[in-house]
């Protein structure tokens, strides 16, 4: 009868679940093994001390890059604005602290922000989150620790400037985990964040050169950078910072902060990795190096993938389907809910729309 030639669901309903599960961590992993090359990188181009102007440069690149999912309503912007302070804050930190510290070292002490997160969270009202969250933030600490190698026996100005970025860091998650939700989209609160980053970059690099700003002044600022750094700060615009900047506004609007930060705790990781190939740091070749990438990657993935596998067990329909979606009067007869894959991961259009942007010539 009719019953027999309707179509199966598009998506297998556990499979569906595990997949709009597992998708936004997926993409928070990629995300943060492009961040993790961002240290080797910039510390290769600050050596001469040119923090503001790879800075300003590098969210000058993004800027363009995002410029054409530019928002058109108020809110966006002025979340925007909000995340591009903190960005700024910690991006200008990172550049300064690497002008005199390691880049493994320094992932270590940006990805502080892994303790820091919960405290800012309990600081602003929020409930304190459960033991589970707490230990996965202790194994990724310990971890980053192994990573760091010998060098914590020194401490250098840079180290203080890691730090400040790390609670940045830690703030831009928290209010990126309120902000995300309210956006009108994901690219528009990527693209007003880097809008408003690059403001605050240049008008730093300004302040540095002694200029008043304008473009005179982001003239004198680029062109005081060599063909590397001018390349870096391409490098850095285009891929950690526009692309994963989006990704981010994307991906967290399904991964709570908590869980985001003990993600991102895999930066040291890559950090160290990018730190041995591009600039000869040996931490991760190391036992202890070793260990401690054992103990971070435990953290940031058992988390998420056990949650995954709990959720695709389940049976009930209601719980598969995203934010705000029910059964229709259809679905509801059928037994089951037809998802599509935009519906397990909604932002899916947008991203492809972004790639085949980014990979236009």
């Amino acid at each position: 009868g009719a019953a027999a030639l309707r179509p199966p669901p598009l998506v297998d309903r556990p499979k569906a679940a595990a997949a709009a599960q597992a998708a936004p961590y997926a993409t928070l992993a990629a995300v943060t093994a492009i961040w993790g090359s961002q240290h080797a990188v910039i510390k290769a181009a600050v050596g001469d001390g040119e923090a503001s102007g790879v800075t300003a440069a590098r969210f000058c690149v993004a800027a363009i890059c995002l410029a054409p999912w530019a928002p058109f309503d108020g809110r966006t912007w002025r979340g925007g604005t909000e995340l591009g302070f903190w960005s700024f804050c910690g991006f200008a930190a990172q550049a300064v602290g690497l002008e005199t510290t390691t880049a493994t070292k320094s992932a270590f002490l940006l990805y502080l922000n892994v303790k820091m997160v919960p405290v800012v969270l309990a600081a602003t009202g929020r409930p304190w989150p459960g033991p589970g969250v707490w230990a996965s933030a202790a194994t990724a600490l310990a971890g980053t620790a192994c990573l760091a190698g010998t060098d914590l026996d020194s401490w250098v100005v840079g180290d203080t400037w890691s730090l400040a970025a790390a609670l940045a860091s830690a703030i831009f998650i928290v209010r990126l985990d309120d902000l995300a939700s309210t956006a009108s989209s994901s690219a528009g609160l990527a693209s007003a964040t880097a809008a408003a980053t690059a403001l605050f970059c240049v008008t730093w690099a300004s302040s540095s050169s002694g200029g008043s700003g304008g473009i005179t002044t982001i003239d004198a600022v680029v062109g005081g950078l060599d063909g590397g750094q001018v390349a870096a700060a391409v490098y850095l615009g285009v891929f950690p910072s526009a692309l994963c900047g989006y990704l981010q506004t994307v991906a967290q609007r399904a991964v709570s902060a908590t869980r985001a930060a003990v993600i991102y705790a895999l930066d040291p990781l890559w950090a160290a990795a990018f730190a041995w190939v591009l600039l000869d740091e040996t931490y991760l070749l190391e036992p202890r190096g070793r260990v401690g990438a054992a103990l971070v990657a435990a953290a940031a993935l058992a988390q998420p993938v056990l949650e995954a596998r709990r959720l695709a067990d389940r049976d009930d329909d209601e719980a598969l389907l995203p934010p705000g979606r029910r059964l229709n009067e259809d679905e509801a007869k059928s037994g089951g809910a037809s998802l599509t894959s935009f519906e397990v991961f909604p932002d899916n259009f947008l991203l492809d729309c972004f790639a085949k942007q980014m990979s236009s010539p």
